[in-house]
């Protein structure tokens, strides 16, 4: 059974392990909830000298249906440039000619009615060019992965320098490109990659920096901006043997994961950072927003869809992730996942679970719970903090796992717990019947003699199944009462059993007439030859003389007899002896009697369950309890006092510290 339960918990293992390598779409979600999370709660700073011009409802709205004439986007280039933007890059691809172009209209106006019309119109698509080629700008690509019966000869505006293996076979490739007219192309400063790859759910958490489109390195379009903007020239990639390794330019380190793919690092993006199109196109808009400011031109406007749900939950226009990468890759603040964090996400989860496979089998399960809830809580937080420099490690899919793993561990532990219980419960079972079997037989060795108890009243009431106290009186004549009473150290079977022995030693000297100091001789040297652990005995033993109205008694160890009189008076006789059994005695003589007369008197010996146990919450009886008991009993009648300090000691249902045994003589 045991062996079949490892088996069972090494597949369980294998299986998480092998889910978590091949990391299939169900396990990506899992990461991608919690890397959500972390973008939610922990996002930090904003978005700055980065300004959209946005062709949002307002704009459409003045100026009319989108895509509008040329000349319009020349009139923005114009307004923008007037106060010294750092860059200029357009959301918006240029991939036909200008329907709207006047010079176009003439142009079919001229073939349709067979007739020359010597008209001067203006060439919006020229004049946008002339526009461009004044101005920073940084126009759009995007990949097609189908085959293009539209032939673009356009190629990238930078030079990329290469160490290593070619990029090429690690970035994002797309067989063609949809991009704007090669003329127009050719009048731009920069062209980069508009294109976004959305998770498996549909939402934005990374872009390439770097595409294979059409079998030539493309940049980003946030990348080329940065580039223009910096005025640089070159992009030096390195790859090694997992891929790319570094991408930079003169001014600015780039970092991705080994596909070229940044983690964007989602930041508050002020809606003051947008400008209606039609502001700057009227010239009617903040100029500070504008100079030594990175310029995006794109659209908000819902009709025309360019709307995407980004990590932390936002819902925004396409052109203000470019915007995101721009503010991550000029101040280093992407989101680092890459081949290294992997692997030591992949260590920490295998060690993680190895851990609380075994963890529960080994040590008990308030302590296992205790290792797994630390370690959930420190994997958790480790992932936390690391998130504060940037790296992501996902602690989502290792906490479920986790929590699988463990409780899959600790049933098993429980079922073995539960069999071992069930047996022990058997054996308790047994055992409980034998102590409740003990329990009766030892109930039978106590006396009960109606005539002798007018003299000695004894009363026992055992803590457990088994006393450990004894008590026994035999009367050998009409005069004569011989009696004791003993505690054992200790309780239960062993306790019981040692005064067994000792009572069964009692009762056959008393028979015999024996002296009190030839009694407890024998009964001491019993006791140590039988005793267990160096178990002892603490007795009061003697004999009651009924017509002299004397009682010759020896204290073996035990609580002081108490003495009343008729007046309430209370005197204490202390022992003279050490416990009976804690060593052999050669002779008789080292038990030393005492003789007193009791005439008038009440002597009561208790053990030390009566003065120490309870009568209320965390109070003990102790002697000045019971001798206040006693007096408001107004009584010297051994079997009153002993039935009521019996019944204020076990009333309230506490647990009892010990036997409650007492024994009084009154003649």
């Amino acid at each position: 059974m045991k062996n079949k339960k490892i088996i069972f918990l090494g597949i369980l293992l294998i299986f998480f392990i092998t889910l978590k390598v091949i990391n299939p779409q169900s396990i990506q979600k899992i990461s991608l909830i919690n890397y959500d999370l972390y973008q939610k709660f922990f996002n930090r700073g904003e978005v700055t000298n980065i300004t959209i011009v946005d062709i949002d409802e307002k704009s459409i709205a003045k100026i009319g249906q989108f895509p509008w004439r040329r000349d319009i986007y020349s009139k923005i280039l114009d307004n923008l440039n007037q106060y010294n933007p750092s860059a200029i890059a357009f959301d918006i691809v240029f991939s036909e000619q200008d329907k709207q172009n006047p010079k176009d209209l003439l142009s079919q106006l001229q073939k349709q009615t067979d007739e020359l019309i010597n008209v001067e119109v203006a060439d919006t698509n020229q004049i946008f060019i002339e526009s461009l080629e004044q101005s920073k700008v940084i126009l759009p690509i995007l990949g097609e992965p189908n085959d293009s019966y539209i032939k673009n000869n356009s190629k990238p505006k930078l030079t990329v320098i290469t160490r290593g293996n070619d990029p090429r076979n690690y970035v994002y490739k797309y067989k063609n490109k949809i991009t704007s007219l090669e003329q127009i192309n050719n009048a731009a400063s920069g062209i980069g990659s508009i294109s976004l790859i959305p998770s498996i759910d549909g939402i934005i958490r990374k872009i390439p920096v770097l595409y294979n489109i059409d079998n030539l390195i493309w940049p980003s379009i946030a990348l080329e901006t940065i580039r223009i903007a910096t005025n640089q020239k070159n992009l030096l990639v390195q790859t090694g043997n997992y891929g790319i390794e570094l991408i930079k330019t003169r001014k600015n380190d780039i970092i991705s994961d080994q596909n070229g793919v940044i983690n964007i690092k989602f930041r508050d993006f002020n809606k003051e950072n947008y400008i209606p199109a039609i502001d700057v196109i009227n010239n009617d808009f903040d100029k500070k927003r504008i100079e030594n400011n990175i310029i995006l031109i794109g659209s908000s406007a819902q009709a025309l869809f360019d709307i995407v749900k980004t990590a932390n939950g936002k819902v925004v226009p396409g052109v203000q992730i470019h915007a995101h990468i721009i503010d991550n890759i000029l101040n280093n603040e992407s989101i680092i996942k890459n081949f290294y964090t992997q692997v030591s996400e992949n260590i920490i989860f295998i060690l993680l679970i190895v851990f609380l496979v075994f963890i529960p089998i080994k040590i008990k399960p308030k302590f296992s719970i205790i290792f797994f809830i630390g370690s959930i809580v420190f994997i958790n937080l480790i992932s936390i903090i690391i998130y504060q420099f940037n790296f992501y490690l996902d602690s989502l899919f290792s906490t479920i796992t986790a929590t699988v793993v463990f409780m899959t561990s600790l049933y098993f532990r429980y079922l073995d717990e539960n069999i071992i219980a069930i047996e022990n419960d058997k054996k308790q079972s047994i055992l409980k019947k034998e102590r409740e079997i003990a329990g009766e037989v030892q109930k039978k060795l106590f006396p009960k003699n109606k005539k002798i108890e007018q003299y000695i009243f004894a009363k026992n009431t055992p803590a457990k199944d088994v006393s450990g106290d004894y008590f026994d009186y035999y009367q050998i004549n009409d005069n004569e009462i011989y009696f004791i009473l003993g505690d054992v150290t200790g309780k239960g079977i062993k306790a019981g059993i040692l005064m067994a022995n000792a009572a069964a030693v009692f009762r056959s000297l008393a028979k015999m007439n024996s002296s009190v100091a030839k009694t407890a001789l024998y009964i001491n040297n019993q006791v140590k030859d039988s005793s267990y652990q160096s178990m002892f005995i603490t007795a009061i033993l003697g004999r009651v003389n009924i017509e002299k109205k004397e009682m010759e008694f020896i204290n073996m160890g035990h609580e002081p007899m108490m003495v009343l009189d008729e007046n309430f008076n209370f005197e204490y006789i202390k022992s003279t002896l050490p416990p009976s059994g804690l060593m052999s005695v050669k002779d008789e003589s080292f038990f030393k009697t005492t003789t007193m007369n009791i005439s008038n008197k009440t002597i009561l010996i208790y053990t030390d369950g009566v003065t120490e146990g309870y009568i209320d919450e965390g109070k003990e009886l102790e002697v000045e309890g019971l001798e206040k008991e006693i007096k408001k009993l107004n009584t010297t009648s051994p079997e009153t006092i002993i039935n009521h300090a019996t019944k204020i000691l076990t009333e309230k249902g506490y647990n009892l510290r010990d036997d409650i045994t007492a024994l009084g003589i009154k003649l």
